[in-house]
């Protein structure tokens, strides 16, 4: 059985850190303290929930918090 509590943490630290900016999967990595393939594995499972979106720019892909998945941080806060 997976640790659903510990996916939770890993992806509540994935949004702290997209909320500051749009990301590269390694600096996600970096500042969470995961290998680049869990960070991608977590960012993969966000994307199909509408959490996150995936946007290339100068020849990176990025990922951000889409509209809803910062709805939903802004909701948590108030």
């Amino acid at each position: 059985m997976r640790n659903v509590r510990r996916g939770l943490l890993t992806r509540s630290r994935i949004i702290d850190v997209l909320s500051r900016k749009a990301s590269t999967i390694q600096h996600i990595a970096e500042e969470v303290g995961l290998s680049e393939s869990a960070v991608r594995r977590h960012l993969k499972n966000m994307l199909a929930e509408g959490v996150v979106e995936k946007l290339r720019f100068k020849g990176k892909i990025l990922w951000r918090l889409s509209g809803s998945g910062q709805l939903d941080l802004e909701e948590a806060l108030s």
